[in-house]
C-alpha cells in the first residue's frame, strides 16, 4: 500500500498549526501554573513571578512548557532570514529561562524542589534570557508578522491585512509596556519597599506579556480557520481574515 503523498497544502497547514500551538502555549502557561499549583495543595497559588514556579509542585510544567516552546521556536521555519533567526534566538532564550532558574528567595508556600547547586550568575542568565525572549516576541509583532506571507508590498495590503497589522502593533506595544511595568515594580520596591503590587507585579506583567505574545501568534496562524468546517472558528476570524 502506497503512503499518502504530502501536498503543499499539508505543509502549509502544519506550518500554521505550529504558529497556533506556540500561541496557545504562551496564553495557557501562567493559568496552568496557577491552577495546578492550587490543586496540588500549595496555599500560595500565586507566586511573585512565573519563574518562581520552578521551585513549586508545577516544576515539570514550568520547565516542560518552556522547553516545548523553545523546541517549537527553534524548529519553526519562517518566510525570511530575519524570521528564522529571530525564532531560533527566541527558542534558545526560552531554553535559557528553563535551564538557569531564578533565585529561590521570595518563593512562597510548600517547596517541591530544593536544588543543591545554585550560583549567583544563574539569575543573570535567567533575567537576560527572559528579557531577550520578550524582545524577540516584540520584534515578531512590530516587524515580522506585519510582512505579507504572500510577498505582497504594503501598497497591496487589503483592509483586513491592515487591521491585522494594527493588532500586531498593539500586541507589540503591550509586550513593551509589560516589560516597562516589570521594571517599574523592581524600582518601586527598591525605593519604597515591598507592597502587594510590587510583590506580584512581575507575575502580573509577565502574564500580560505572554497574552499579547500568544494572541499575536494565534492571529498569524489563523489563516486556515476561514476554511475550517468549524463555524465558530470561521466567525471568530472573519473580521480579520
Amino acid at each position: 500500500m502506497k503512503a499518502k503523498k504530502q501536498t503543499d497544502e499539508d505543509y502549509i497547514i502544519s506550518y500554521l498549526v505550529l504558529r497556533q500551538l506556540i500561541g496557545i502555549l504562551g496564553i495557557l502557561m501562567p493559568f496552568a501554573l496557577i491552577i495546578g499549583n492550587r490543586l496540588l495543595g500549595n496555599e500560595y497559588w500565586l507566586q511573585p513571578s512565573i519563574s518562581h514556579y520552578y521551585y513549586s509542585y508545577l516544576h515539570i510544567v514550568f520547565v516542560g512548557v518552556l522547553c516545548v516552546l523553545g523546541g517549537f521556536l527553534v524548529t519553526y521555519k519562517g518566510k525570511s532570514r530575519l524570521e528564522n533567526r529571530t525564532s531560533n534566538f527566541a527558542g534558545s532564550f526560552a531554553f535559557g529561562v528553563a535551564i538557569f532558574p531564578t533565585e529561590f528567595i521570595d518563593f512562597m508556600g510548600q517547596q517541591y524542589l530544593n536544588p543543591t547547586v545554585w550560583h549567583q550568575w544563574f539569575k543573570w542568565i535567567h533575567f537576560g534570557s527572559a528579557g531577550l525572549l520578550f524582545a524577540c516576541f516584540a520584534l515578531f509583532c512590530f516587524k515580522i508578522f506585519q510582512e505579507s506571507d504572500e510577498e505582497l508590498s504594503p501598497s497591496e495590503f487589503d483592509e483586513k491585512k491592515l487591521l491585522r497589522n494594527k493588532i500586531y502593533s498593539f500586541c507589540g506595544w503591550g509586550i513593551v509596556a509589560s516589560i516597562v511595568m516589570i521594571a517599574i515594580g523592581f524600582v518601586w520596591e527598591m525605593k519604597f519597599g515591598a507592597n502587594t503590587f510590587t510583590t506580584y507585579s512581575t507575575f502580573i506583567f509577565e502574564t500580560t506579556g505572554l497574552l499579547f505574545f500568544g494572541n499575536s501568534w494565534l492571529l498569524k496562524g489563523s489563516l486556515n480557520w476561514k476554511k475550517s468546517g468549524n463555524s465558530m472558528l470561521k466567525k471568530m476570524v472573519s473580521p480579520v481574515r
